[in-house]
């Protein structure tokens, strides 16, 4: 009764690994370069020396940071990061998080009655809604 099933299913396993099997790997195609291995070392070294290539991980965002402007202060900066606490909108922590956006979500003006009786009209309208309907028109 055992080899029964377990001969089951090591049948089933053997046949969803066989489902899942890749397709064939895609022949190499050639690569052609535009450019000879000459340029494209000077490029390399070019780009070196102009400090547009990161030599390891603490020169990394140099770059970035340098085009950077900042179009206020940082007293503009810091007034408004005191405005917003002092309005309630910057969270404290975790636990104040939500509150704001809950605040001011939009309120329904309907009751349930009328929600319920809308889906009604609209499941009656769309009954049968065709596979173009279900897949390409979301």
């Amino acid at each position: 009764m055992n080899i029964k099933k377990i001969s089951a299913a090591v049948l089933m396993l053997s046949l969803a690994g066989a489902a899942l099997a890749e397709a064939p790997y895609p022949e190499d195609t050639k690569f052609v370069s535009t450019k000879t291995r000459a340029e494209v070392i000077a490029e390399l070294a070019q780009a070196r020396a102009n400090g547009e290539l990161p030599i390891n991980d603490v020169s990394y965002p140099d770059k970035a940071m340098a085009s950077a402007v900042s179009t206020k202060t940082r007293a503009e900066v810091i007034d408004e990061l005191k405005q917003a606490r002092a309005n309630g909108e910057l969270p404290i922590n975790d636990a104040t998080y939500p509150d704001k956006a809950i605040a001011s979500a939009p309120v329904s003006t309907k009751t349930r009655a009328q929600v319920v009786e809308e889906l009604k009209q609209y499941q009656q309208a769309h009954a049968n809604p065709s596979y173009a309907e279900l897949i390409f028109l979301r």
